[in-house]
């Protein structure tokens, strides 16, 4: 018993030691959040920050994710962060890169935020080309170009010879300043340094001269008479020197007057009528050739000639001469032989000339016809002349008797007049409308009870004076224009009958000729008497006429007077 009291005393005093040996407590790691604002387009390895802790304990750093992906790097044992991928650091791309950073044991993990400058991003690139020495004043060379963002304001810092180039401060564009420095004998290679305000660097210019052959262009003048033929050669300017030659002409007055081959420097006539010693006595031109030192003068002098001119003709005759019948003579104007002849006419084969005198006279009746030829025109030229002359000869429609069918005055002939077979009335060969209102319903109009033959045009008139809607039957026949005609109207009760009784003559005139039958309901320009809400229409099927509603849409065909 004794001895278990002592090992009960032994075992409090162990447990009294062990549990109350220290009063030190552990401190749990948290970390801060850590947020910065950098320029844009750090260097990698960059020193972004530290990741601050709190507590105590072996420490060790974490990027448990970011955004972008790769952009960040972190010390493990210190928390320093660093650029991990500088081309990831763009404004434009990614203005704020996150990330989260953790630690083994900590409580809570640190959100990092980098806030990213946006910076004027100008880089400028050389530029070396290769031209041919002595360019001209103010000729394009290149353009320096940069690369980022930003508004570029060139300059040139040095260049070498100095005052050779100019450069413009908002494009880059280098031109040429002082041409007499681009000389390869003197200086082969002419550079310069380019800065633009807020760039991250200057550029540099090597502008590298071809040695040329220098070409001296000679003057040319001479004497020819007026009124060459085009394509005539007049001369051929000379060089001296060695190179290749190519020729232009840089001016010439008057404008257009000389061609040059750019090859060999034969001048000849590119605008013969310029050669004229009345009104350019002396032609002149600059002539300048790739490489050359200098540009050549061509004088060319003109010799007064007598000079014969055509004049126009212009007559106004019957229609349906009689072969051989005298037209007229073109006259001419100044000294010399003549010649005459037709050089073209329309229609071909009308006209004959006499080559001497310059009568004209018919050599084919038939085609003098106003219906199918209502103008006969031709030209007609003389050897020597300086011009040809335009013959222009007007036919007058005479009188001629028509037929039922007759394809003739803008139409096809379905009425004749009984007591003067020269007048009557022609239709439309097509229809101008299949489904068009009368119109004016409601309206009385007196002036369009006509039915008899020759009152569908005083009707029509009377319609579009009372109703001024557009697209009415009466309207679209008053306002047609075919086959040169524009005076065509609705007809009238008889004048559509008159049409629906020679419809089978009718309608083979029609599609001869390239028109459609007449088969539909048609609208007359008669109104019915007492009743302002109706008009009569025709059947062309069985010749039915009666009154219709002027509201309903029907067919429309005009018809006109001759």
């Amino acid at each position: 018993m004794k001895l278990k009291l002592i090992n009960l005393l032994v075992l409090s005093l162990l447990l009294t030691t062990f549990g109350c040996g220290s009063d030190d407590e552990v401190v749990a790691i948290s970390l801060q959040d850590l947020e910065i604002t950098i320029d844009e387009n750090p260097t990698n390895g960059q020193v972004i920050g530290v990741v601050q802790t709190v507590g105590d304990g072996s420490l060790s750093f974490s990027i448990t994710s970011q955004a972008i992906t790769g952009a960040l790097n972190i010390d493990s044992s210190t928390g320093e962060v660093t650029v991990g991928n500088a081309a990831l650091f763009d404004f434009e791309t990614n203005p704020i890169i996150t990330a989260t950073v953790s630690v083994v044991g900590a409580v809570n993990t640190a959100a990092v935020t980098v806030n990213l400058n946006d910076l004027n991003e100008i880089g400028v690139q050389n530029l070396v080309v290769t031209i041919d020495e002595n360019p001209t004043a103010g000729q394009v060379i290149g353009t320096v170009l940069t690369s980022g963002s930003g508004t570029a304001s060139f300059s040139i810092t040095t260049q070498t010879p100095t005052g050779a180039l100019n450069i413009n401060s908002s494009t880059g564009e280098l031109t040429v300043a002082n041409a007499a420095l681009f000389d390869f004998e003197t200086n082969p290679i002419i550079t310069a340094t380019v800065s633009v305000v807020g760039a991250l660097n200057t550029g540099t210019v090597t502008i590298n001269l071809n040695d040329l052959s220098e070409i001296i262009v000679q003057d040319l003048a001479v004497t020819i008479d007026e009124n060459p033929t085009a394509g005539q050669v007049i001369g051929t300017v000379l060089t001296s020197g060695t190179g290749t030659l190519s020729f232009s002409i840089t001016s010439q007055t008057p404008a257009g007057a000389l061609s040059i081959n750019s090859s060999t420097g034969q001048l000849t006539v590119e605008n013969a009528t310029l050669f004229d010693f009345e009104t350019n006595p002396v032609i002149t031109a600059v002539v300048s050739s790739a490489g050359a030192l200098n540009t050549g003068a061509v004088t060319i002098n003109l010799n007064d000639l007598n000079e014969i001119s055509v004049q126009d003709f212009t007559i106004d005759i019957n229609e349906n001469p009689t072969a051989g019948e005298v037209i007229g003579t073109v006259q001419t104007s100044g000294n010399g032989t003549v010649n005459f002849s037709i050089t073209s006419q329309t229609p071909v084969g009308a006209l004959n000339i006499n080559a001497s005198t310059g009568q004209l006279t018919v050599a084919n009746a038939a085609l003098f016809d106003f219906e199918t030829n209502p103008v006969i025109t031709a030209v007609v030229s003389s050897t020597g002349a300086l011009n040809t002359g335009a013959v222009t000869i007007n036919l007058n429609d005479v009188a001629e008797p028509a037929t039922i069918g007759d394809y003739r005055d803008g139409g096809v002939v379905f009425w004749v007049n009984p007591t003067d077979n020269t007048h009557g009335l022609v239709c439309a060969i097509s229809d101008q409308s299949t489904a068009a209102e009368w119109g004016c319903n409601g309206v009385g109009i007196s002036g369009a009870l006509g039915t008899a033959v020759g009152t569908g045009e005083s009707n029509t008139a009377a319609i579009e004076a009372a109703c001024t809607t557009e697209g009415t039957a009466a309207d679209l026949a008053a306002n047609l224009s075919m086959n040169g005609y524009s005076d065509w109207f609705l007809p009238s009760q008889d004048e559509l009958n008159e049409m629906y009784l020679n419809k089978v003559i009718l309608n083979a005139t029609l599609t001869a000729n390239g028109g459609t039958n007449l088969e539909n309901w048609y609208w007359t320009s008669t109104q019915q008497n007492g009743n302002v809400n109706n008009a009569y229409f025709q059947f062309f099927g069985n010749g039915l006429q009666t009154l219709n509603s002027k509201s309903n849409l029907t067919g429309v065909r005009a018809v006109r007077a001759f």
